[in-house]
């Protein structure tokens, strides 16, 4: 993969099942506020495809694999219930999203993958030990965009609303900055098992950063990205 922005590359400890062959597996990731949403949208425009735990809903998959508000489900959930829903996603997110498009030799960019998730879990002190261990037993994508941003300018672009699974304690915003910096670090820390993290400056402007991005994915082989676009 092309290097644009400081690329780490970590261990593969834990390395997790394998995964389907062919096309390359991608995950974008990044904190509440980092622009993530807008530009999976502005790629799928340039024609990559994207994938999220919205798209289930696509599939022949009882509703409750892809309800309105996962968040508030999650919140009357008990541990192990709680960690049953989330690890069901995680794992109908891989085999309907992912495997089909890579055993079909096509590039996929998923939304965050089990990476925030997790994290927010922790963080929360809701995480049970089944749903650490399905993460990591899950296959590891072959590279993972992070949108690094600072926590200050996710809250201006967030306008102030916020909700209680964004921060730690009563929604407010220095709840919410003191959750999203610690959240930064968990993920990042969690990323030490993937072959390649490429992290962007995601304090730019968005047709910066979409800019960046177009051209790390650019350098994965068979990219769907359409550069002549931009």
């Amino acid at each position: 993969m092309t290097r644009r922005n400081e690329t780490e590359s970590g261990a593969r400890a834990g390395a997790g099942s394998p995964r389907a062959a062919g096309g390359r597996f991608l995950v974008l990731v990044g904190i509440d506020g980092s622009g993530k949403t807008s530009l999976l949208s502005a790629l799928a425009d340039l024609g990559m495809l994207t994938g999220s735990w919205r798209d289930l809903r696509d599939h022949d998959l009882p509703q409750a694999m892809a309800p309105d508000a996962p968040t508030q489900i999650k919140t009357r959930l008990n541990p192990m219930p709680r960690t049953m829903f989330v690890g069901g996603h995680l794992v109908a997110q891989y085999e309907y999203l992912v495997r089909p498009a890579v055993e079909a030799g096509t590039d996929i960019l998923l939304d965050s993958y089990w990476y925030k998730v997790l994290a927010k879990e922790r963080l929360l002190g809701r995480l049970h030990p089944s749903l650490t261990e399905l993460c990591r037993a899950l296959p590891v994508p072959d590279a993972v965009v992070f949108l690094d941003v600072d926590p200050r300018v996710a809250l201006r672009r967030k306008g102030g609303r916020v909700t209680a699974y964004e921060c730690l304690g009563a929604p407010g915003d220095e709840s919410f900055l003191r959750f999203q910096t610690l959240l930064r670090q968990e993920i990042m820390a969690d990323l030490a098992s993937v072959p390649q993290v490429h992290r962007v400056d995601a304090d730019a402007d968005p047709g910066a950063v979409l800019d960046q991005v177009v051209a790390l994915l650019a350098g994965c082989r068979g990219s769907l990205v359409a550069q002549e676009a931009r």
